[in-house]
């Protein structure tokens, strides 16, 4: 089948499977009360609800002691909170001037609780679970891990071309091993769905974001396809230190993870970035492409020499021991 038509149809089974999590109407259900039904409808809408744990991440956080209508008749009281403070939110209340401003109360301990706005919460609070703060912290320090990233890449390469000495690098002059350009394919796979969840099924990402999980099953298609890549990646990224071990020294190893680990984040921010404007998805083919043909056509080693066992291109004398190996 031609790799346009293969894309073709990749794009549009990511476009029709269902990128929603399924949550029953909260009218449908009799048995609970008008607060309980509010309660309902705000953790489908914002994705939290009552008893909801969160962490400070600002320096501080300003909380109101007295109720937000309050406020328009008496100065408040205010509390701090600091980095670090893990807080409950305890009530949820609509500003009655604007009915699409909602406050929140939130509680560290019985003697430190106050209000705030939930848009000024939401920008200086975590959810309280690891893989919720490794997103938030990969998203804004991102550029910052790229920056050191290619500069100890940059320092690597330019001491080994001083010392006149080969230069590993996927892709360019690569080891005999299917895993780092598997390692890239996958970097690609996760930007490219990343990059399609956050924009185009946000609401999907924003429920993962909040109740996260590690597991692939039960999920929506796309968020299901995400976290494969991302365990399939931890797999291939060991395999690729294992390969490394056997076919390289300790030196060229070291330099050629950090170019591996270059070049992956270079395809997951370029990826990341243009997917919301579909040329994404056209680099995302087009990579995929030119990296499969590289590997085939310079690298795979499809034989082993039944002698040595060393990994050979084509049946015939062995490099390694000089065995003449036929079909």
């Amino acid at each position: 089948m031609p790799l346009n038509k293969v894309l073709t149809s990749l794009l549009l089974c990511l476009l029709c499977a269902s990128c929603r999590y399924s949550h029953t109407p909260p009218e449908e259900l009799w048995d609970i009360t008008s607060r309980q039904r509010d309660s309902m409808q705000f953790a489908i809408e914002h994705h939290y609800t009552f008893n909801y744990n969160f962490c400070v991440k600002a320096d501080s956080l300003t909380l109101l002691t007295h109720l937000p209508e309050n406020l328009l008749h008496a100065p408040a009281d205010t509390i701090k909170l600091y980095a670090g403070n893990e807080i409950v939110v305890a009530n949820i209340l609509k500003y009655p001037a604007d009915s699409t401003t909602y406050w929140i109360k939130v509680a560290r301990d019985q003697q430190t609780m106050g209000w705030i706005a939930e848009e000024v919460l939401l920008q200086n609070v975590v959810p309280c679970d690891p893989i919720s703060e490794f997103i938030h912290a990969f998203s804004s320090r991102f550029v910052l891990g790229f920056v050191i990233m290619l500069g100890m890449g940059a320092l690597f390469y330019l001491y080994r071309i001083i010392k006149r000495r080969k230069v590993y690098l996927v892709h360019l002059y690569d080891i005999h091993s299917f895993y780092p350009t598997l390692l890239c394919l996958l970097t690609a796979s996760s930007a490219m769905l990343y990059g399609s969840l956050s924009s185009f099924a946000p609401e999907t990402w924003l429920e993962f974001y909040y109740h996260p999980t590690l597991n692939p099953f039960g999920q929506p298609f796309i968020l299901s396809a995400f976290l494969i890549c991302i365990w399939m990646m931890l797999i291939t990224s060991i395999a690729v230190v294992d390969d490394l071990r056997k076919q390289i020294a300790l030196e060229d190893a070291i330099s050629y993870i950090v170019g591996l680990g270059c070049l992956c984040f270079i395809i997951y921010l370029i990826l990341s970035l243009t997917i919301r404007i579909y040329i994404g998805y056209l680099i995302y083919g087009a990579y995929c492409y030119f990296s499969l043909r590289t590997y085939l056509r310079h690298y795979a080693m499809p034989y082993l020499c039944g002698k040595c066992g060393h990994p050979i291109r084509h049946l015939g004398r062995c490099p390694h021991c000089g065995t003449i190996n036929k079909a």
